[in-house]
């Protein structure tokens, strides 16, 4: 979206100076007009066009509007305090939802319409979800809280992630060299040529151990791509038969489906707790739930509570021990609290699965490095040292 400045006088005859991002240039002329007279507005030349917000930026734009909410202060005056009172594209995102509310459309609504790249798909399904409850302000401030762990976790699993991606590649790309290029050209030198009359150079082992390592490694990172390939092309496509295939799998299934889970479940528990019907509360979360099979779960409870039969014995996608305990509360204020116990559950367990797994690839990483180096030496150096000792002899 492009950049907009302009100039306004307000009530008390203040000119401010004011931006804002919009699609086009009536959308932002709308948006300044809003906030006073317009004085000038012109097209401001930006290299920054197509950001949304970022990770800061929506921490403070939750956690203000949420306190403003919660004070009862009415959701088009918090967002025209929003657009008034901030720069950037704080103020061009509130001045967006200001136009989605004043056209009829709940906070909720307005941000699903905004859209990413302001707001993550993830933080837009809880954010519905907990509105359904009627405390609108309860679930912007959880969508904090919620992104905040998730960033952290994130920030520092990427880092440790893409070093040992890289060093698992460097490790096959220096073994490849080694084998195919390194180990050839240090046996055809004139030196090893001289001293191998007799087979005192040797490094057969060396080569079988190379061939060994490098099918390994080449195994190891195709069934890595396949696994990427399942939980991303493989979900879109197939959702329902991928989630099949992916519950199957330790480990690699909380890796993948928790944080969903937890969007769901924590949804769920709110709707109930609020005194929603427990067959439309399900229908809800049916709705909003990512296709795959925790929705296809979701639609078979609903029809399980309309036939007067224990919703809880269809959701397949949970484990038996989370079926017992929803299984076990006898009203709905203990079926709201079981979902909200699991709903944190996975949420921790997603953080931990992320935490463990980067130490793993890591480790691997590592040794492979190690083992390539290994090579390396065995194709190069070691070969010159038999041939010396070959001509010493």
């Amino acid at each position: 979206m492009a950049r907009y400045a302009g100039k306004i006088k307000t009530r008390n005859n203040h000119v401010r100076s004011v931006e804002v991002q919009a699609r086009t240039e009536e959308e932002a002329l709308q948006h300044i007009s809003k906030m006073g007279r317009v004085v000038t507005f012109k097209r401001k030349m930006s290299f920054d066009v197509g950001k949304g917000l970022t990770p800061a930026d929506r921490q403070i734009f939750f956690a203000r509007l949420s306190s403003m909410l919660s004070s009862r202060v009415g959701t088009s005056d918090a967002l025209v305090l929003m657009r008034d009172t901030f720069n950037g594209k704080i103020q061009e995102v509130a001045g967006r939802l200001l136009s989605y509310v004043e056209t009829g459309a709940d906070l909720a609504t307005a941000i699903e319409k905004v859209g990413t790249p302001d707001f993550p798909e993830s933080t837009i399904a809880l954010i519905k979800a907990g509105s359904r409850s009627g405390e609108t302000w309860r679930s912007l401030k959880d969508a904090a809280v919620f992104e905040y762990e998730l960033h952290n976790i994130k920030k520092g699993a990427a880092k440790g992630l893409m070093t040992g991606i890289f060093s698992f590649l460097a490790a096959g790309a220096l073994t490849v060299s080694s084998t195919l290029y390194v180990g050839p050209k240090i046996m055809a030198s004139d030196l090893i040529k001289a001293s191998n009359k007799n087979g005192e150079v040797d490094i057969g082992w060396i080569n079988t151990t190379a061939t060994v390592m490098g099918y390994t490694m080449a195994v190891i990172m195709v069934i890595g791509f396949l696994f990427w390939l399942l939980a991303s092309v493989g979900r879109q496509l197939l959702p329902v038969q991928a989630d099949k295939i992916i519950l199957k799998v330790p480990f690699y299934k909380d890796l993948v489906l928790s944080r969903d889970n937890f969007v769901v479940l924590y949804g769920l528990a709110l709707l109930i707790k609020s005194g929603v019907r427990t067959e439309e509360a399900l229908r809800l979360s049916s709705v909003s739930a990512p296709k795959g099979a925790l929705r296809t779960d979701l639609t078979n409870a609903t029809v399980a509570v309309k036939n007067g039969r224990p919703w809880p014995k269809v959701m397949q996608t949970l484990h038996p021990t989370d079926i017992a305990a929803l299984m076990s509360a006898s009203d709905r204020e203990q079926v709201a609290s079981t979902l909200d116990t699991l709903a944190n559950q996975y949420r921790e367990l997603y953080g931990q699965r992320l935490a463990s797994f980067v130490p793993m690839i890591n480790l691997a990483a590592a040794l492979c490095m190690s083992l390539a180096g290994a090579i390396l030496f065995g194709q190069s150096i070691l070969p010159m040292l038999m041939a010396s000792q070959g001509l010493m002899g």
